[in-house]
């Protein structure tokens, strides 16, 4: 058996196609042979050592997989020949946290990040070191939308859930409440979907970008009001503009933030409702300081939590969501193996719609 990878072989530099054996799999893991790799921001960040090294040369990027089993350890629960996607964020495995499924938060801060400290979904084998971190595919869900639950998918969801009960709470008190989604990617467009369908009914859903392209799909998914943040709109045209489709409160009661930089981070607060729940998502900000005016900030009474993808818990509940037909994709674009690195460049040039994947 062997497989053919598109390895990190210098940062900064186009991956290189890697023909080797395939391992076989290790003592409670398996080998999935995989279908679809989705391409993330993440995987651009690590190609360009923006991590300081933690993604090592030589790896394999790639952390959004979906496949087949073709080894698999005789005590795991799952069986050669299913369907499944990768959890890629494993822990230590052993410690409280990790024993439910929040690897995210390992006790021993151990990081076995497929795709990223280890060879990951550029590939067309992936060893899997604990066969815990795989979740079954059901047939109602295609292959190539799978693959982006782990990451985009699980990362917006969660994204929603720590502003539901917020938002909730607003929302017994007006039944006028909005909020705002800065981004229209493809967490953006999960995010929408989520929104919908898990805030109460009536909240009205505000989509901000740079690109009325992306807003028009924001739509189409289901956003209420779309807002066009162009260089040419100024901090004080798009907070009263935002203020203005936020309803009878004028202000929207949370925010989700997937682009992270500081001129968003700021609008975000002086958009947000006393009260209101600001979410941190994207990582597009890196070093780069936001500020929050410290006295304002505690009269508004403002609550801000940092969102790293979800749980796996959370990641078998989005499945069961998607396996009901209750949210569909944002638009999947295919590519080859040989064009990943390619594929990453468009990406940071703000060039996908949607989201990309890898077809093996």
């Amino acid at each position: 058996m062997a497989r053919r990878s598109m390895r990190l072989v210098e940062y900064g530099k186009p991956f290189q196609l890697a023909e080797e054996e395939v391992p076989t799999a290790p003592k409670g893991g398996a080998v999935v042979k995989n279908e679809y790799a989705g391409v993330c921001h993440t995987d651009a960040h690590s190609a360009d050592d923006e991590f300081s090294g933690l993604a090592p040369l030589k790896c394999v990027l790639g952390h959004e997989m979906a496949g087949t089993i073709v080894e698999i350890d005789p005590s795991a629960e799952l069986k050669v020949g299913d369907k499944v996607i990768v959890y890629w964020h494993g822990g230590c495995g052993d410690c409280s946290r990790c024993q439910v499924g929040e690897t995210t938060a390992c006790l021993k801060d151990v990081k076995h990040w497929a795709g990223i400290t280890e060879d990951g979904g550029f590939s067309d084998y992936v060893v899997i070191p604990d066969a815990r971190l795989l979740v079954k595919v059901p047939d109602t869900v295609a292959m190539d939308a799978a693959c982006l639950l782990p990451c985009s998918g699980i990362t917006a969801y969660n994204a929603v859930c720590t502003m539901v009960p917020t938002v909730q709470d607003f929302a017994k008190h007006s039944a006028d409440c909005a909020v705002l989604l800065v981004g229209a990617g493809g967490l953006g467009l999960w995010g929408v979907q989520f929104a919908k369908q898990l805030l109460p009914a009536g909240v009205r859903v505000i989509s901000a970008d740079v690109d009325e392209e992306k807003l028009a799909t924001a739509k189409e998914a289901g956003c209420d009001e779309a807002l066009l943040w162009g260089k040419d709109v100024d901090d004080a045209a798009a907070v009263a503009a935002a203020q203005k489709v936020c309803g009878s409160l004028g202000a929207a009661v949370a925010a989700i933030d997937f682009v992270n930089v500081p001129a968003t981070f700021g609008r975000i607060e002086k958009i947000l409702v006393q009260g209101g729940m600001h979410v941190v998502v994207g990582l597009l900000g890196g070093d780069a300081p936001g500020t929050v005016p410290l006295m304002p900030y505690v009269l508004s009474r403002h609550q801000m939590a940092g969102v790293l993808m979800g749980s796996l818990p959370q990641l078998k509940d989005l499945m069961a969501l998607m396996a009901k037909g209750k949210v569909k994709p944002p638009p999947i674009s295919h590519h080859p193996l040989e064009n990943v690195y390619d594929v990453l460049q468009d990406l940071k040039a703000g060039k996908v719609k949607g989201r990309a994947v890898v077809k093996l």
